[in-house]
């Protein structure tokens, strides 16, 4: 279990009073949305999710968009858990090219897509790592063995958020957040150290 150092449950302390609406309402507002399959509720879910999540940057192309909200709206699922299946979705993904022709594993927006159906399923990107100081999973390993290495890291990262949670310190801070908005008591607690260590990873990136 990673270890929460004194300064790091103060960049959590600070998260939260930075925490604004526009840091989980759009959140909230997408798992409303999300089983809604009217034309415009996908529509507007689409358009939510791509500036949540900035799937308008990092040089996606429309096919790879097309095809990540089609698996989105109906995800190949791990049995018994009824979970995404993100080895799969990660395989599959990845053969898209992106606008510059190349090939990656978008372990960011895949963690998010499988966030969106499973709030104990970590969100996984830039600022999470700074919180963290890790990296992503080594080029020099095959595909197989980075998606194993990701699989890993979001068993971990959940473990730990578990752990963390029952801090009296980071209890507070999470009783805090969920003061904001009340629909944030129905989100795992999984999903609420989401909110706060991302907000401290972009804090921290932005410090740097």
């Amino acid at each position: 279990m990673m270890q929460l150092s004194t300064s790091q449950i103060e960049a959590l302390d600070e998260a939260e009073t930075l925490m604004v609406c526009c840091d989980f309402c759009p959140y909230l507002d997408l798992k409303a949305l999300l089983h809604d399959r009217s034309e415009k509720a996908c529509r507007k879910f689409k358009q939510l999710f791509t500036g949540y999540y900035g799937l308008n940057v990092g040089g996606l192309t429309s096919d790879f968009k097309d095809r990540y909200f089609q698996i989105l709206f109906d995800p190949p699922l791990v049995e018994p858990t009824a979970t995404p299946d993100v080895a799969s979705i990660l395989e599959e993904l990845s053969e898209l090219p992106r606008r510059k022709g190349d090939k990656a594993l978008p372990f960011s927006f895949v963690s998010k897509l499988a966030n969106i159906h499973s709030d104990t399923s970590p969100i996984f990107d830039k600022h999470v790592l700074a919180f963290r100081s890790g990296k992503r999973p080594s080029r020099d390993l095959s595909k197989a063995e980075r998606i194993g290495v990701f699989l890993d890291l979001l068993k971990t990262m959940a473990t730990d958020y578990t752990a963390w949670a029952a801090l009296p310190e980071v209890a507070g801070i999470l009783r805090r957040l969920k003061e904001r908005d009340r629909r944030l008591t129905d989100c795992s607690e999984i999903r609420l150290l989401d909110f706060l260590v991302w907000k401290a990873g972009k804090v921290a990136t932005m410090n740097r």
